[in-house]
């Protein structure tokens, strides 16, 4: 895949859903039980708080769909996998440190990235 560069970038930040864990209720009433899936809700609650900055970047040339590694790009801010949307835009989540590093790299760099598909 030939080297692309980074045109433009805008951010938001991801407004966080109220977090209920149901377990302390079900002990306090003597309520037991197996709770199956709970390292995953912390899991993905961890990553919504952790990478709030919801990351859009436009390319010079379009990508497929699909996620990629941004090869070029800081290492914090490529933690998670960039998602190519419809319409060119690529699309990432970045925690405040991963975010601040993009905003420096591209100010001091071509913006030259290598993206690499992710399987």
């Amino acid at each position: 895949m030939n080297a692309v560069k980074l045109l433009s970038l805008s951010t938001n930040r991801r407004r966080l859903r109220p977090f209920l864990d149901p377990g302390g209720f079900f002990l306090f009433f003597g309520i037991s039980g197996i709770d199956h899936n709970r390292e995953e809700r912390y899991q993905k609650r961890f990553e919504e708080e952790y990478y709030r900055n919801r990351t859009t970047v436009k390319l010079s040339q379009p990508l497929a769909l699909g996620q990629y590694t941004l090869e070029g790009l800081p290492e914090t801010a490529n933690s998670l996998p960039w998602i190519v949307q419809n319409g060119g835009f690529v699309t990432g989540f970045l925690s405040d440190e991963g975010l601040s590093d993009l905003r420096k790299w591209m100010e001091q760099s071509d913006r030259i990235v290598q993206p690499v598909a992710r399987t």
